[in-house]
């Protein structure tokens, strides 16, 4: 059982884009002005350097960059999970070590990727990275992309560990969530990763979620949630059906990051272009435009449901 207070990680949580100047640089003043806006809309937790925020596509140094730029921005207003993984176990603990320093709230990784490890090397990997820093850690499965499913029996292991805190499960079956939650119990940490059913897994156990497009449409999960906490499930299910519309809308493009990027700046604040090998999204593509017309119309729809 986590030795940690976990009642702070029970938050809609944006995965954050990661911003880049026209050169292909990070933009730090972009990240931080990126914090703002979701501080402003109401969001109280941001996952950084993870899928989302292109964390395989940046060197070390950028991201602990952009985890800096973040914390300073967001102070105690939010709650900042760092995504710390990468292919091995040395740099992900760096990364650890790195959060703790700049004052992140919690760590979380995806396994070793590329290699298909076994579960004893995808225990110590994940081991290590929890002695690296003492803070809260959070598994991160994603097996559509690793190739590596968490196991009931790894699980276990990792439960035994008191660092050990949550798990973001972004596996398709929902009822994943509910047998990572029935194992952890109350007081550990189930976080949807799934966006396009949020709501089933939030009815099925999860505590909150976190999500990459959440970004592009933050007030309408902040909705979501809302209504589930009010016990509203057919208006959260009418909800639903809208944002996992905009989801296939959002992956229709040549890049469903460069969709987020290019609705995020049509809001109002310019975080640039993905880096390569993910494409950009023309903002003057009447589909993105529809999208994001689209997107405000159901924030202000639902503003007082």
């Amino acid at each position: 059982m986590s030795k940690y207070d976990v009642s702070r990680f029970r938050n809609v949580t944006v995965a954050l884009n990661t911003p880049f100047a026209p050169n292909g640089d990070v933009d730090l003043a972009a990240a931080r002005k990126l914090t703002r806006y979701y501080i402003e809309k109401g969001v109280r937790s941001l996952y950084v350097c993870g899928s989302t925020g292109e964390g395989f596509l940046l060197d070390s140094r950028e991201r602990m960059s952009v985890v800096e730029a973040v914390k300073e921005e967001a102070g105690d207003a939010m709650t900042i999970i760092v995504h710390v993984g990468c292919p091995d176990t040395r740099h992900s603990a760096e990364l650890a070590r790195h959060a703790e320093k700049a004052g992140a709230d919690a760590t979380s990784a995806v396994p070793s990727v590329y290699y298909r490890l076994g579960e004893e090397s995808v225990y110590r990997h994940w081991t290590a990275i929890t002695e690296a820093a003492d803070l809260p850690f959070f598994i991160y499965n994603i097996p559509q992309l690793t190739g590596f499913n968490l196991s009931m029996g790894l699980f276990g292991r990792m439960l035994a560990n008191e660092r050990v805190a949550g798990v973001k499960c972004s596996s398709e079956p929902c009822h994943d969530i509910l047998r990572f939650k029935q194992a952890g119990g109350k007081d550990f940490i189930v976080f949807s990763g799934s966006d396009e059913q949020y709501l089933a897994g939030r009815l099925m156990g999860a505590d909150a979620g976190i999500g990459g497009t959440y970004g592009a449409m933050p007030e309408l999960y902040l909705k979501l949630d809302e209504l589930i906490g009010r016990e509203e499930i057919k208006k959260a299910q009418k909800l639903q059906i809208m944002v996992t519309d905009f989801i296939y809308r959002l992956c229709s493009f040549p890049s469903m990051y460069g969709a987020c990027k290019t609705i995020i700046r049509m809001d109002g604040v310019d975080i640039g272009e993905p880096r390569l090998p993910f494409l950009p999204v023309d903002e003057k593509d009447p589909a993105i435009i529809q999208l994001y017309k689209d997107i405000r119309g159901a924030v202000e729809e639902t503003r007082n449901w």
